[in-house]
């Protein structure tokens, strides 16, 4: 177009009349709009435009000082044009819609009311509170100093807060005695991820987001305490995690495969900040029997990059709803205002499935959690009095397993005592802390009614998905181990 516009310029030379249509102008075979055809004459042929590429810029920060009021709407309404997750956010608005990213400076502690003054009531992991040997249930008398027992929680809690890298001295009252620490005051973060043992080799891990280096502690230590459990079949719960940290998540990943050297995931930069950077596995992951990933609709972003990088690589079994599609990284930045930009600066990719931006992931096995109403004077009455035993063919173990479904802890019902509902039987006195029996006692089945009465007329949502993963896991851990824990702590591959 330059070409052109010296081409027209030399032609007729000075104070010569053009007529070229504005709106005509096509570019790549594209009509243009009318405005794209008078920029583009103004573009090409204005004699301060070749020289002064910001004119646009600055007449939008012309506009912005003559109306302050819309920028949040015209640098918005600018980012929706590059993609769907960019926005500039107020700092309120950013602390709500990333919570699980932001944490707080502090010491680390949740403080409440109590009858003797003021009470650390939480002690979070991986605080300087922790650290410094704070426990729930102390009683803080004074900071830095000040007496602090007849201050409300509020008052305590301004106390306790104050720059990163300051430190404040607590003094609280335990069991009678006094003790003072120092805590250093730094970022907080919550911790997001939790475990426990749903069955016998079966180890069951939440992760609610992947929020910050603490969910890498303690996804860390969950899985090299794995072999020392004798676990041989885990279930990574992912529901509702809408993402995160991504090297935070490719570790997670990295940490879980066994082999080295497998493609886990790809991330696309712009050329000049590098282009596509691979990631590859350096192997060692724990050599279990069966991995179930559990996603739904609410799986996003990192939480989706680790979930789609095991199912790729085959190291686990996606079970569960499709993901929800959101397969763009962004940087969050600090502005001076007190803003915040979010900005799309990378996109992700998968070894067999790609970038999944808009798509989502399909799990291996697509289930739906069903919603389940109790009607206690429908179900066939249950006689408490007698012991049901493996074997058993009759009325009552038919009442007995249309209860055991309602809790979802059979599939079916029916008149036979056979190996499905042992277990179903055995979680159920799992779950009341009942000991373990390989039959129905009568005072199992006393819990089990009750349990109906408690829940008659209540509608609540049966975790099938949860469900299925358990007997995938079950049947998973009851074939053999793969590898031998060793007394150091560490472990071998059988």
């Amino acid at each position: 177009m330059k070409k052109i516009a010296k081409r027209l310029v030399a032609l007729t030379l000075a104070a010569a009349t053009l007529t070229v249509p504005a709106g005509a102008i096509t570019q790549d075979g594209q009509s243009e709009t009318w405005f794209d055809g008078v920029w583009s004459l103004i573009d090409s042929l204005g004699l301060k435009a070749e020289n002064n590429p910001y004119v646009l810029q600055n007449y939008i920060n012309k506009y912005l000082q003559e109306h302050p009021e819309e920028m949040y709407n015209v640098i918005n309404d600018i980012l929706s044009l590059l993609d769907t997750h960019s926005m500039y956010l107020s700092s309120e608005e950013y602390s709500e819609g990333f919570s699980t990213l932001e944490g707080f400076v502090g010491i680390g502690v949740g403080i409440q009311q109590g009858s003797g003054g003021v009470l650390i009531s939480e002690v979070m992991r991986y605080s300087a509170a922790e650290e410094a040997g704070l426990q729930i249930g102390d009683l803080i008398i004074a900071v830095d100093g000040k007496d602090a027992t007849q201050m409300t929680n509020t008052e305590v809690a301004e106390l306790l807060r104050g720059k990163e890298g300051t430190s404040v001295n607590v003094t609280v009252r335990r069991q009678g005695r006094e003790l003072t620490v120092t805590c250093v005051r730094r970022q907080v973060n919550q911790v997001y991820v939790s475990s426990q043992t749903m069955a016998d080799g079966v180890e069951y891990i939440k992760i609610s987001a992947i929020g910050s280096q603490n969910d890498w502690n303690a996804f860390s230590e969950i899985w090299e305490g794995l072999d020392e459990k004798n676990t041989r079949a885990v279930i990574l719960d992912l529901r509702g995690n809408s993402g995160g940290v991504i090297d935070i998540a490719l570790k997670m990943a990295d940490t879980i495969t066994q082999n080295a050297n497998v493609y886990l995931a790809g991330v696309h930069w712009r050329e000049d900040m590098g282009g596509l950077e691979e990631h590859y596995s350096t192997g060692g992951g724990l050599p279990l029997n069966k991995i179930v990933v559990l996603v739904d609709g609410g799986t996003a972003s990192a939480a989706e990059l680790l979930a789609g990088s095991l199912q790729d690589t085959g190291a686990a079994t996606l079970v569960g709803e499709k993901t929800y599609g959101k397969g763009q990284g962004q940087y969050h930045i600090d502005l001076i205002n007190g803003d915040k930009l979010v900005i799309t600066t990378l996109e992700l990719e998968l070894p067999e499935q790609g970038c999944w931006e808009g798509v989502g992931l399909t799990p291996d096995l697509q289930i739906e959690n069903r919603t389940v109403t109790v009607n206690a004077e429908r179900l066939t009455p249950l006689d408490t009095t007698e012991n049901l035993r493996f074997g058993m063919q009759s009325d009552n173990v038919y009442a007995m397993t249309e209860r055991l479904v309602l809790l979802g802890l059979l599939d079916e019902a029916t008149n036979t005592f056979d190996g499905k509902v042992t277990s179903a039987v055995q979680s159920f006195l799992a779950s009341y802390d009942m000991e373990p029996e390989l039959y129905a006692s009568s005072e199992m089945l006393q819990a089990l009614d009750a349990a109906m009465q408690t829940l008659d007329g209540q509608t609540y949502e049966l975790d099938e998905q949860l469900l299925t993963a358990l007997e995938m896991c079950k049947l998973a851990a009851a074939e053999p181990q793969q590898y031998t824990a060793l007394p150091d702590g560490s472990w071998k591959k059988n």
